[in-house]
């Protein structure tokens, strides 16, 4: 099953190939200017995807499957960004393009891509209306970009969308954290729920209950020893936790009603050298109570047992850092 940020980087290529003949068709873009719209951005995400490598050639190494799930975070945006302008710069000096004609026709195909980006996020926040709103407004700004001629409205027009990016974002952040305090007295498995509280045994043979890490950041992960996903993800959180253990908890849930038996489990913590504790859901009760239908999940709950984010793909320790330490 297609996951997390894999789910977006699919549906880009697909938009890409939607781009390309919408610019030859209906912006009467040249064929040969497409093409270096076109293939600047494949580049630059295949270089995005892969720049896990260049960032962590060693968790590579152990486990080439990384380069699958995960990706270099900001330092691949930032190298694919670098990429995308040298290569569009070289190609447009090299075919005669004017830099207006080229601007002319990248901003529509631009604000395409923020609507798939604002349609897969509002996905994962599907109660937050102002993603929706950004979506809208990117919608609006595609057609009207896709009319204009003069390269000044273009830029204009480009400022004006991430002025209200910005506006949307701070009022999206504002409002959660409102919403967050009006929830916190109840529980349930939404953002700015309490998290319901549960008591597993562990692989070890004690019991523990996710209450019992109230004060501390948590990061709630269900996972499977047999899921390859689960089993990039699992060195990560080792890192992760080796890092920040004093100050984040990581409970980790296994769904060991979906396993081969307890050695299974066991077999795979020791080969990954895994020092967390391991709860094993063997009745699969809690992965039913938090409706875990794809793994691994995560949920990131703060110091007072609130959900703050819900994460379904496997985490990288530049993702967990990010989301967690954010938080």
């Amino acid at each position: 099953m297609i996951q997390g940020e894999n789910l977006l980087l699919v549906a880009s290529l697909v938009m890409t190939y939607l781009f390309f003949y919408y610019g030859v068709f209906v912006l009467k873009a040249e064929r040969r200017m497409m093409d270096v719209i076109f293939n600047s951005f494949i580049y630059g995400l295949v270089i995005w995807k892969l720049s896990y490598g260049i960032v962590h050639p060693n968790m590579v190494l152990e486990n080439p499957l990384t380069l699958l799930y995960f990706n270099g975070g900001v330092v691949g945006l930032v190298l694919a960004a670098v990429f995308i302008v040298f290569y569009t710069y070289w190609h447009l000096k090299k075919e005669h393009i004017s830099f207006d004609t080229y601007i002319r026709v990248a901003t529509p195909i631009y604000f395409g891509y923020w609507i798939v980006f604002l349609l897969w996020k509002g996905s994962g926040f599907p109660e937050d209306r102002f993603i929706w709103l950004q979506a809208v407004v990117a919608v609006v700004f595609f057609i009207v970009s896709s009319r204009m001629k003069t390269t000044r409205k273009l830029w204009q027009l480009l400022i004006s969308f991430h002025i209200l990016v910005f506006i949307f974002s701070s009022m999206s952040d504002m409002t959660k954290e409102a919403t967050s305090q009006q929830a916190i007295s109840n529980i349930g498995i939404d953002v700015g729920e309490i998290a319901p509280d549960f008591e597993l045994m562990t692989l070890k043979g004690k019991k523990m209950k996710l209450s019992q890490f109230r004060g501390k950041k948590v990061v709630l992960n269900f996972w499977a020893s047999w899921c390859p996903p689960c089993r990039a993800e699992m060195p990560e959180m080792q890192r992760f936790y080796e890092q920040y253990g004093q100050h984040v908890a990581i409970v980790a849930v296994n769904l060991t009603n979906k396993e081969k038996n307890h050695q299974a489990v066991e077999t795979f913590i020791n080969e990954k050298g895994v020092s967390f504790d391991i709860m094993l859901d063997e009745q699969g009760t809690v992965s039913k109570t938090y409706e875990v239908i794809t793994i691994p999940t995560s949920y990131i709950i703060d110091e007072q047992g609130v959900i703050r984010s819900k994460h379904v793909g496997p985490l990288s320790y530049d993702m967990m850092k990010r989301t967690v330490l954010s938080e």
